[in-house]
């Protein structure tokens, strides 16, 4: 079938979009003009900034107990920071268990903010803004099911306020990230933001309802900071002092964030929501550039992640070692039952990712630490560098590891990792009482992330079709006993791209290539993968569109090549996350230290954690106290 025979509606959906991205389409990783060369034009007011004036007075006082004493907290709800929100449609049933939203206005563009009474007229203090992009999906804020404003906030009728009235929160604990801020004077914010499976009311499209694609969350992150500067007279806080927090999605959300602050590649859209500070020409008068990045676990570079994935759990053979395992019944939790924790699914798929990372990470150009390449001969030796470190740190942090050859146990984390809790023994380190690092073999640790928590699917990222029932496709895993053992498969993160009128599109080669075309879950995708549309990736008339729609997501394409990019970075990945690879963190932070604008780049792995974040809530602030004390 011919691509551009598909219904006219979705065309100009797509051609629309491709218009707004304007100029020349760049691909992810690398090359491209960098756009921030200013011109000599001066941008004028921003067309919305009057409307988007913060109304200091419209808040509701809570009281908390924070650190044992009852302390009023501002609460400034809802706040809409974009002139021209995303309408909702009135029930979100891509959102996990269908949302009925109160805020169809403004429920994925708005910000929570809170600050204790006692700082609300501190113009000084640090801006504390968390972002909420699990899983890259779309993060609402607001009531649910018509609460009606003064009700007790439960899980159920209300999403996005981290603070509670009644709440208890402390400053000295190591997961209490709310209670570290408060203490500090900081004022929290946490924002909404369109991603992945947010939808507009019926009749806005004819054929397509999808609102939050690639790079929604990232120009939504933008126009939040935008919002903060416009303010920063009128609102507590210092704007030039904004930290941004976020975890996996919303870890990749930060990131992307501090890498583009104010390049031009933005504006069309950041103009198309009606952000702070955009004139009617497109031009800026405000800068999105945030003072510090704090991310856990960021899921980067959607457009070689599974390339990135299928290396890391290929290149010392895991994925057969596990499968191995699972048929020998060595795979089990405490009571010795056996858990399902093979996931090889197409073991020549994943032969043809690793082998192509190795062209993918060479042309990256990046240097370890002693200046020399930083390629696939050397990454694994890198890494093991890094896990080392992390185990000795963990060890001198006071904590213990499981003894070497002794038996421990660990529980499933991550998407789709699996249920129970594995018991296993220590075969791959040895750490002394010091935290010295005696013995450590890699593989037999690979082979222990891979079992504590299943691996994803081949492909994982980019899948070959957008429907559960990949999930009941047999593979050539079995269990001890011989039974089937099915695809690991969760979805991924395919309908993060395409237009606003499509379900989902594949973004990369293999995924194009191999789509499934539709089954008896979902009809085909039309104008998506060779199957469909007759076209191979190479020849995909909407390659182009989806190469920059990725690259506007992937901070590797602008670090270095952006004036305004955030100076300060923590970024901090669990040792035993399976979610991504580990090569994508590091990745980034290899990046970052050979950029001339980057002042500090503090990046590790945390032994014994998986993928999550805000696990180190007491060394991640005094982080950021020491960087605001330095006042640059």
């Amino acid at each position: 079938m011919n691509f551009l025979n598909f219904p006219s509606q979705r065309r100009a959906v797509a051609l629309a979009i491709t218009v707004l991205v304007g100029g020349g389409l760049n691909v992810a990783c690398g090359g491209g003009t960098d756009t921030t060369t200013p011109t000599t034009e001066v941008a004028g007011a921003g067309v919305y900034d009057s409307q988007l004036a913060f109304d200091k007075t419209r808040y509701t006082t809570i009281t908390v107990t924070l650190d044992g004493v009852a302390t009023p907290v501002r609460w400034y709800r809802e706040v809409c920071y974009v002139g021209k929100p995303m309408k909702l449609a009135p029930t979100q049933a891509n959102l996990g268990a269908p949302l009925a939203v109160d805020n169809q206005t403004c429920g994925y563009q708005n910000m929570n903010i809170f600050v204790r009474e006692v700082d609300a007229a501190k113009q000084d203090n640090a801006i504390f803004l968390n972002v909420n992009n699990a899983g890259w999906f779309a993060s609402y804020q607001g009531g649910l099911s018509g609460w009606n404003g003064t009700d007790a906030i439960t899980a159920t009728n209300y999403k996005g306020a981290d603070i509670v009235n009644g709440g208890t929160y402390v400053s000295n604990n190591d997961t209490d990230k709310k209670g570290a801020a408060l203490a500090r004077g900081f004022v929290y914010v946490t924002i909404a933001s369109r991603s992945r499976g947010a939808s507009a009311p019926a009749g806005v499209f004819d054929d397509g309802l999808y609102q939050g694609k690639a790079p929604a969350a990232i120009v939504d992150a933008k126009a939040a900071v935008r919002y903060l500067r416009l303010n920063d007279g009128l609102m507590p806080g210092n704007a030039s002092r904004i930290v941004v927090n976020g975890t996996s999605g919303g870890g990749a959300q930060s990131t992307q964030l501090g890498a583009t602050g104010d390049h031009a590649d933005y504006l069309p859209y950041l103009k198309a929501i009606g952000a702070a500070g955009v004139d009617a020409s497109g031009r800026s008068s405000l800068s999105d550039s945030p003072y510090a990045i704090v991310a856990y676990c960021p899921i980067q570079d959607m457009g070689s992640a599974d390339l990135a994935y299928e290396w890391m759990f290929n290149v010392l053979n895991t994925r057969a070692l596990v499968s191995a395992d699972q048929k020998a019944g060595l795979i089990v939790d405490t009571t010795g039952a056996e858990l399902v924790r093979a996931a090889n699914p197409d073991p020549t798929g994943s032969r043809e990712l690793m082998n192509k990372f190795v062209a993918y990470q060479a042309g990256l150009g990046l240097k370890t630490a002693d200046g020399t390449a930083l390629t696939t001969d050397n990454m694994l030796a890198a890494l093991q560098s890094e896990i080392r470190s992390a185990a000795s740190a963990y060890v001198k942090s006071g904590k213990a590891i499981v003894a070497y050859n002794a038996n421990g146990t660990a529980a499933a984390n991550g998407v789709a990792g699996g249920s129970g809790t594995l018991a296993y023994k220590n075969d791959f380190i040895d750490v002394d009482a010091s935290g010295n690092v005696t013995y450590f073999n890699l593989s037999n640790y690979l082979k222990f992330v891979a079992k504590q928590a299943r691996l994803k699917a081949m492909s994982s990222f980019d899948q070959v079709g957008q429907t559960a029932i990949l999930a009941t496709t047999a593979t050539a895993d079995t269990t001890s006993t011989g039974a089937v053992i099915y695809g690991n498969y969760h979805g991924g993160e395919s309908n993060l791209f395409g237009t606003a009128a499509q379900v989902y599109s594949n973004f990369t080669e293999y995924a194009w290539n191999n789509n499934n075309g539709g089954d008896a879950v979902n009809a085909a995708q039309s104008d998506v993968g060779l199957r469909n549309t007759g076209y191979t990736w190479a020849g995909n008339p909407q390659k182009d569109f989806l190469l920059n729609q990725y690259k506007l997501i992937n901070a590797l394409p602008y670090v270095g090549k952006t004036e305004g990019i955030t100076t300060h970075w923590r970024i901090r990945n669990g040792a035993r996350d399976r979610d991504t690879s580990f090569t994508v963190a590091y990745n980034l932070s290899r990046a970052l230290k050979a950029d001339a604008k980057v002042k500090d780049v503090d990046f590790a792995l945390h032994w014994d954690q998986g993928h999550a974040g805000n696990y180190d809530v007491q060394s991640a602030f005094t982080w950021i106290d020491q960087r605001l004390a330095s006042g640059n």
